[in-house]
């Protein structure tokens, strides 16, 4: 790369920076591969500020910044807070209500005499119909009256929408009617973001279909916005690469690609986070991981056997059902923000509301006043007041001790540092159960993996989980607080593509003829998303099932398995492994053929673990499992790679806090890694 002011050659730097609902994490890395990084509070009102001026404090000429990868949870928070844009849908005659009447679960609510069912991002007010039909076999039973489709349009103009879905029945089979309609939209009203199931979900099952495209377009126009005022802001500061977005699937996509996927960036967060882990765990020769990442509203799980993350074809989010391939990973609302309160019962319960980034925990001194886990961490001893953020941000015990005594006023009984240790017991119980909702209940042994904590929280919790479960070894990766950002830097590009086309499992199934139709559909969504011919692997998924069954599993081949017996036995094996058993009597139908394009990233990366013996350790009280206790206190970089403390001991550093329990050890890896160890 050449520097426009000076024309000389200059290292290219790369820049990874995630958002989330407290903190904005940034991490980059020099041609050498040596990593920094940097952290500060979120602006939601403005979210890209904190981006930029996170950008602006590395000092880097960002013309000699060769690639910026972003993640944000800026869509999810869209959603879930219902704060998208005014979207309207427009569907079939007939079908208006299909989004609104759903599958009719009860999700988690069967004996609950009060059960409300989760309300879609648009009322029915919002939903118009178009006269048009399409057979489940793509035959056009009915041509669709463009004209007083227009007639509809101009009726969701009068009501000011930003977005319009489009998903008429049975698309996925043949897209002709909404490609016209979305087209006439397109040139007639070209302010309106348009969201077409048969471009974001072109899958059957009406109800997911239109709920994906329903979502896309609720929160499109927010991301769009979003991302073209960063993309600017970077550009105008002299960046002239691709900026790029992190995907729930753990790949990027380019960032004008983003408005129009908004809904394939829901878990974009936590998927960068999973990708992180790996890498870690793969440096330190550790092959099972499950992975635990506490941030400041939420705490994510996923599993990852031979440090392949599995994946799922369908995120549920808010109770809905959104067509996009993810990370497979549980998520609960126990983070530092969750809020602690007794409920009607006369329980203790923390979660799932959280104070967030403003006014976040009453320990921050910004007028919340609410109990949180931060607040508990803190009452505990297990979070220092003057360690926090690396000093930059001096927590108040004295606010923390009026929140977490509020609750005697709800009747929880206790000293203040019992009630603070009560909260963080049920929180470690919290995520114990997320854990095991990825392993266990899956036929998972968690014992015979190792657990890789990180986020602001997740070291601190992580061991307290682990031996909840019956886990051994723990695995703090560096600069934990930071992983998701690091995540950024190493991620692949990554394109999902899906073709709906229902039937029997047969030779014919991927034979050339069909290997060179997904092939040519393989190169148009290259082409689509600025990727090269020839610099992409494409790999080949089905979503199979027997043909007495109403939901499918994903397999994958990279076109070179491909007779039927081989397929099937693919199927079966994930079969198996999901469910436990298999049929061999009964056929096997294929629903949908998936292609995954992808580009490696760049992993040749050095993190610096600069040792700094100038701190003793020394001994302070703590509360810890109901018990008071004193614990060794030191820097996480006092201790030399080969070097290991005993428990009970907190380590701090800027971007986390780690707790070792009375029984565990804490040795510092060649790496500089922390690995946990119950000695028990």
């Amino acid at each position: 790369m050449i520097s426009p002011q000076t024309g000389s050659p200059v290292a290219p730097y790369r820049i990874g920076v995630e958002v989330g609902g407290t903190f904005t994490d940034l991490v980059w890395v020099d041609s050498s591969g040596l990593v920094q990084t940097g952290k500060t509070p979120s602006t939601p009102h403005s979210i890209q500020d904190a981006v930029l001026s996170l950008i602006a404090e590395t000092g880097l000429p960002l013309e000699d910044v060769a690639q910026i990868t972003h993640g944000s949870t800026v869509a999810t928070n869209a959603l879930i807070t219902r704060k998208g844009a005014q979207a309207g849908l427009l569907t079939t005659r007939g079908f208006r209500d299909t989004v609104i009447l759903g599958r009719c679960e009860r999700n988690g609510g069967v004996y609950d005499m009060q059960y409300r069912g989760t309300v879609p991002p648009i009322r029915r007010h919002m939903i118009r119909e178009v006269g048009e039909r399409i057979a489940a076999d793509g035959t056009i039973l009915k041509a669709i009256d463009l004209e007083a489709a227009w007639a509809e349009v101009e009726a969701f103009q009068a009501q000011g929408v930003d977005g319009i879905a489009i998903c008429l029945l049975n698309a996925y089979a043949n897209p002709a009617h909404e490609k016209a309609l979305a087209d006439m939209i397109r040139e007639r009203a070209p302010d309106i973001a348009i969201s077409a199931s048969h471009e974001v979900s072109p899958e059957f099952r009406e109800y997911e279909r239109s709920v994906t495209t329903v979502v896309n377009a609720f929160v499109g126009p927010i991301v769009e916005r979003y991302i073209d005022q960063l993309d600017q802001g970077v550009r105008d500061r002299g960046y002239q690469g691709v900026l790029r977005i992190m995907q729930s699937n753990g790949g990027v996509m380019p960032a004008g690609s983003a408005g129009a996927n908004a809904v394939r960036m829901l878990l974009s967060g936590p998927a960068a986070g999973v990708c992180a882990a790996t890498w870690f765990a793969a440096r330190n020769g550790i092959q099972n991981i499950l992975t635990l990442d506490m941030g400041g509203t939420s705490t994510d799980v996923a599993i990852a056997p031979g440090l392949s993350p599995g994946m799922v074809s369908e995120l549920v989010v808010d109770d809905l059902p959104l067509r996009t391939i993810s990370v497979d990973m549980a998520t609960i609302g126990a983070g530092g923000g969750s809020i602690a309160q007794v409920d009607q019962g006369g329980f203790l319960a923390v979660g799932p509301e959280s104070a967030g980034s403003s006014p976040g925990p009453a320990c921050y001194g910004r007028g919340g006043a609410r109990p949180t886990v931060t607040d508990a961490q803190l009452v505990t001893g297990l979070l220092r007041p003057a360690d926090f953020f690396g000093g930059k941000m001096v927590l108040d015990l004295d606010c923390a001790t009026r929140a977490i005594d509020s609750l005697s006023e709800a009747g929880l009984g206790g000293t203040t540092a019992e009630k603070a240790d009560a909260i963080l017991r049920l929180t470690n119980s919290n995520m114990a159960g997320a854990v095991r909702m990825v392993s266990t209940t899956r036929g998972i042994d968690p014992r015979d993996y190792t657990l890789v904590a990180y986020g602001g929280g997740g070291p601190l919790h992580a061991a307290m989980v682990a031996e909840e479960i019956g886990m051994r070894d723990v695995l703090i990766p560096w600069s934990p607080g930071l992983a998701s950002a690091f995540g950024l830097l190493i991620a692949e590009t990554k394109i999902d593509h899906v073709v709906s086309r229902l039937h029997a499992l047969s030779e014919r199934t991927l034979d050339a003829d069909t290997l060179a139709e997904l092939s040519r559909e393989a190169e148009a969504v290259a082409a689509a998303n600025g990727l090269k011919l020839g610099s992409y692997r494409v790999e080949y998924g089905l979503d199979m099932r027997y043909a007495s069954q109403a939901f499918e599993l994903t397999i994958w081949s990279d076109g070179k398995t491909t007779s039927a017996a081989a397929l099937r036995e693919l199927f079966e094996r994930a079969h198996q492994l999901r469910y436990g058993y298999v049929r061999t009597s009964l056929a096997c139908e294929v629903v949908s053929y998936r292609l995954r394009l992808s580009q490696k990233g760049n992993t040749d990366i050095v993190t610096r673990t600069d040792t700094d013996r100038s701190t003793m350790p020394r001994e302070v009280e703590i509360m810890l499992g109901g018990q008071p206790r004193m614990a060794v206190l030191a820097a996480r970089n006092w201790l030399e790679p080969g070097q290991s403390l005993q428990g009970p001991a907190i380590l701090t550093e800027p971007t986390s806090t780690t707790i070792v329990p009375e029984g565990w050890q804490a040795e510092c890896l060649p790496t500089g890694d922390l690995l946990l160890r119950d000695k028990r």
